[in-house]
């Protein structure tokens, strides 16, 4: 298997970043993320969230998807290399055409148009590369920075899904947008 590529992109004020496979670099970095107060609140992610499992993300998880083809893993670092945040993009097993992305902004990266620039370069990625035709978007209601993201990189609000959000034995209400192969003019 050919290894996860690197993808560059531009933030919308000119500044440029890298997405790349987690490196042993970055678990520090990836368990204080994911033990922030703000990622724990509209994520999965476990409030216990260990060193450990920072290592697990970077030796197992992360490298899985691309490894099972079924996605990508990146870290998204900034113009000095230094982590700024996480994007996965996921191939659903069941329909090889569709995926979604998900991801988190590490505390000191956010308002910086980095994960737009992410997210971007993912889509375009997926539609590219991986043949993708059709990427969706779903995140817990009232999670407005997230939602931004989205609708700066072209998804398309498709509406509310009630109770289609489990968080840690909870259901709560999610949005979901999406963005079609054909959508795709604004990254060129």
């Amino acid at each position: 298997m050919t290894p996860q590529p690197t993808l560059s992109a531009t933030t919308d004020r000119g500044e440029k970043i890298i997405l790349r496979p987690a490196e042993e670099r970055d678990i520090d970095a990836i368990f204080q993320s994911c033990s922030d107060s703000e990622t724990l609140r509209w994520t999965t992610l476990p409030l216990d969230y260990s060193r450990d499992r920072a290592e697990g993300f970077v030796s197992e998880y992360a490298p899985g998807w691309w490894e099972r083809g079924d996605g990508a893993s990146w870290v998204i670092a900034d113009s000095d290399d230094t982590y700024a945040g996480q994007l996965d993009l996921r191939v659903d097993p069941r329909d090889r055409q569709l995926a979604d992305v998900g991801f988190i902004t590490a505390p000191h990266a956010r308002g910086k148009g980095y994960m737009t620039a992410a997210v971007r370069a993912a889509v375009a990625f997926g539609f590219d590369e991986l043949k993708l035709e059709r990427i969706e978007w779903r995140a817990h209601v009232g999670n407005e920075a997230s939602r931004r993201v989205a609708e700066k990189v072209g998804f398309r609000f498709e509406g509310i899904l009630r109770n289609g959000c489990p968080q840690r034995g909870e259901r709560h209400d999610g949005w979901i947008s999406a963005i079609l192969k054909g959508e795709l003019a604004w990254t060129r």
